[in-house]
């Protein structure tokens, strides 16, 4: 079997094709690279985006954003309960997310939950697949989600209203508002969510116990032309959530969560002759309070409050070469009820340079040189190439070094953190063949990635769990994304199918990793007539194993999952919209974590205004 994958991976590539109501994939055809802003992106890789469109049909939440429209697996402890990624065979921590530029994983945990991001507070999400840390540092080993606040100009006064409820007393409601001129943009959003989250679980007679959470967000941006030459960007959000974590048994202690975190953001570009210049400056902050037992008012807490700076320096030597210079700085002042006041300090360089030999032939190499006082100086890199062969087919080669550095509680947990663990290092290659055509576009994603020192907590001989520097993965699959489109007279036909083959194996059991599947398909129909639209999304994930000695016995067996959606649009500009969804149109008993059923077939209705 290896044999024969080797093969592919010489023969196949890789790519990325938009769902088919996003915006098309950012390509280099036809732009010279001095009128783009290279900052945190790369040509030799794909983007896949995702924009308002596709984030109004889904739920609330990013898992289930990303769950119907990427490979990306996620492992959810029931619905709005934790949710973490597996992101090509890597685990959650290997997945960098991003708030317009800016790393926000969690300093403790090392990782997102994606149910605690509401998609709402953005109009534009980014995916991007395969190891990153040269642009966007630790955790960028599987892949990046970048959240982005995307503003315009000269759009006049504009609002959004965006109302669903459903079934359990699951409800949201959405307001943006947007004013723009020529010279400024402004745009205001709030977004609450919750629900009782009291769902019978399918072929049982249990409810779904102690499952309510809610979640408030608040988003701010603004940007202003200075001058022709100066613009200047501000940012913020704010969150607040609560959950309570459902129980796995009718007996068990019911437990709740909450958290706070802010972002605030200034950024600055300069464009000055042939050099432009961009300063991001952002503070963050992340608290939590975990109550072991909802009855008490005793808890367990954390924060960590964060500097990030990030300058970048592009110098065009003409139409068709770039050279970048950055740095950047983040400085993370840490303390909590099992860590002690902890503040650490990280400093890199980058380097990079993109030639675009001709109209079809483009190459880049990056170097990104680390500093910190606790993990050496480690050398970072990536390069790539980019040929357009013919005008329907893109090959396109990179490989890179990744890395990731451990957490607040990897390091500082008192009698359990560990100051002696190494970061984990990643070293990845990928080919990529893409293939577009007028109404289709097909891609085919061959690549591997060698993880050294991966940090896991593993229980001693006292039966209690610490963490460790313990394995090295070796990870490869196939990712194929197919989109096609068509219309005919006043009917609209779409249908985009993506799936993923992985294989992520600890190098010296042979085993595959947990709750890593070895497959994953998703699917998507949709119709539009004049004002009606409908649409059908699929989701098969196989099975996976649950201990790492992957014994048959503890197999969580693979699911089929359905929704069914449609809308009415009202008044001649269509800014007025009625829907529906069928969720779990099949009524599919299955759960994705061990012993932590998901929701039968339940509705939801929305009214989407635009005034």
């Amino acid at each position: 079997m290896k044999e024969i994958f080797y093969i592919l991976f010489l023969c196949m590539g890789f790519g990325q094709v938009i769902y088919s109501q996003t915006d098309n994939i950012t390509t280099l055809e036809n732009v010279y690279l001095k009128s783009v802003r290279i900052k945190d992106s790369a040509y030799t890789t794909n983007v896949t985006i995702l924009s308002d469109s596709v984030l109004r049909q889904n739920q609330a939440s990013l898992t289930n954003l990303l769950n119907y429209n990427s490979t990306v697996y996620f492992k959810e402890n029931g619905l709005g309960m934790v949710s973490s990624p597996s992101f090509r065979g890597t685990t959650a921590s290997q997945t960098a997310v991003l708030w317009n530029g800016i790393n926000i994983n969690s300093q403790t945990t090392g990782q997102t939950d994606f149910n605690t991001i509401n998609i709402r507070g953005y109009n534009k999400i980014e995916v991007k697949p395969g190891g990153s840390s040269v642009a966007d540092g630790s955790g960028a080993i599987g892949g990046t989600i970048n959240l982005v606040n995307q503003l315009e100009y000269d759009a006049g006064f504009n609002n959004e209203l965006f109302f669903n409820y459903g079934e359990f007393n699951t409800h949201g409601l959405d307001y943006r508002t947007s004013y723009s001129s020529k010279k400024l943009s402004l745009m205001l959003g709030v977004a609450r969510n919750g629900s009782d989250n009291n769902y019978p679980y399918p072929e049982t007679e249990r409810i779904n116990s102690n499952g309510h959470y809610q979640n408030t967000n608040i988003s701010f941006a603004a940007s202003s032309k200075l001058d022709s030459k100066n613009t200047l960007k501000v940012f913020a959000n704010v969150y607040k959530g609560r959950r309570n974590f459902s129980v796995p048994t009718p007996n068990a202690l019911k437990t709740k969560y909450t958290d706070f975190n802010t972002r605030s953001l200034i950024e600055w570009e300069r464009v000055l002759g042939k050099f432009v210049s961009n300063l991001k400056v952002a503070t963050t902050t992340e608290e939590y309070r975990y109550f072991g037992n909802i009855a008490s008012d005793f808890y367990t807490t954390a924060t960590v409050n964060s500097l990030i700076a990030k300058y970048g320096l592009d110098y065009a030597f003409s139409n068709n070469m770039l050279f970048s210079l950055g740095a950047n700085y983040t400085r993370n002042d840490g303390q909590g009820s099992d860590i002690q006041a902890e503040t650490r300090n990280l400093a890199a360089a980058i380097v990079s340079f993109k030639h675009k030999i001709s109209k079809s032939v483009l190459y880049e190499i990056s170097l990104r040189q680390e500093a910190n006082a606790a993990y050496g100086s480690p050398l970072l890199y990536s390069a790539g190439m980019s040929v357009q062969l013919t005008s329907f087919y893109q090959l396109k080669l990179n490989t890179s070094k990744n890395y990731r550095i451990p957490t607040y509680n990897d390091l500082y947990w008192q009698g359990l953190g560990n100051p002696n663990l190494k970061p984990e290092v990643s070293y990845q290659g990928e080919i990529s063949n893409n293939f577009k055509i007028k109404n289709a576009s097909l891609s085919v994603t061959a690549y591997y990635n060698s993880v050294k020192n991966l940090l896991h907590w593993i229980p001693g001989s006292d039966g209690i769990f610490r963490p460790e520097n313990t394995n090295q993965v070796q990870i490869y699959g196939l990712e194929s994304i197919l989109n096609l489109e068509r219309k005919i007279d006043s009917h609209l036909f779409s249908l985009s199918a993506t799936y993923a083959y992985t294989i992520s194996e600890n190098s010296k059991t042979q085993k595959q990793l947990i709750y890593v599947p070895f497959h994953k398909l998703t699917a998507s129909v949709g119709y539009g007539f004049k004002n009606f639209s409908a649409y059908y999304q699929y989701l098969n994930n196989g099975e996976v194993f649950t201990t790492t000695d992957n014994a048959t016995e503890h197999i969580l067996n693979s699911y089929m999952v359905a929704n069914l959606g449609a809308e009415y649009a009202l008044g001649k500009q269509k800014k007025y919209k009625l829907g529906v969804q069928v969720l779990n149109l099949w009524d599919e008993a299955y759960e994705s974590v061990q012993n932590r059923p998901m929701p039968g077939r339940n509705f939801n209705f929305y009214i989407n205004l635009i005034f």
